[in-house]
């Protein structure tokens, strides 16, 4: 359960961002829009689901990457796209903490790549740093 939660926690936060675009979600069709309009969509990448203490009922850390792409028409400037970058930014400030369900995510940093031509969009991929503990279950 642990797994869905702290994406479900993940989620949550990119929502309470309101970036007011469309978002295409991890497996789920999508439809891009027009190349004149902007959508973002993003990727869990758990990295990795390491003990950090031993025996049934210990605790676990999964270490991971929320990535929210953003994409803005070309020849759009940057304005729009850094402004979306920001309210990111601003949102998943390290050291908050997103809880669903008990389930407690704490954000670490978050870095952007440049902004480049993909697909007919300029896009900017933001990179979100993520750990979370979880109790192991007793066997």
């Amino acid at each position: 359960m642990s797994e869905i939660k702290i994406n479900a926690a993940l989620v949550a936060g990119l929502t309470a961002t309101a970036l007011g675009i469309p978002t295409a979600s991890e497996g789920k069709d999508f439809s891009k829009p027009a190349v004149t309009l902007p959508w973002a969509a993003w990727f869990n990448l758990p990295a990795s689901t390491d003990p950090s203490s031993l025996g049934a009922g210990g605790m676990d850390e999964t270490v991971g990457v929320f990535q929210v792409d953003l994409n803005y028409p070309m020849n759009d400037g940057t304005v729009n796209i850094l402004a979306a970058v920001q309210k990111l930014r601003d949102y998943f400030v390290a050291g908050r903490r997103l809880v669903y369900q008990t389930q407690c995510v704490h954000i670490e940093r978050v870095t952007r790549n440049n902004l480049r031509p993909v697909d007919g969009w300029q896009q900017i991929n933001v990179s979100i740093y993520y750990s979370a503990n979880t109790i192991r279950p007793e066997v």
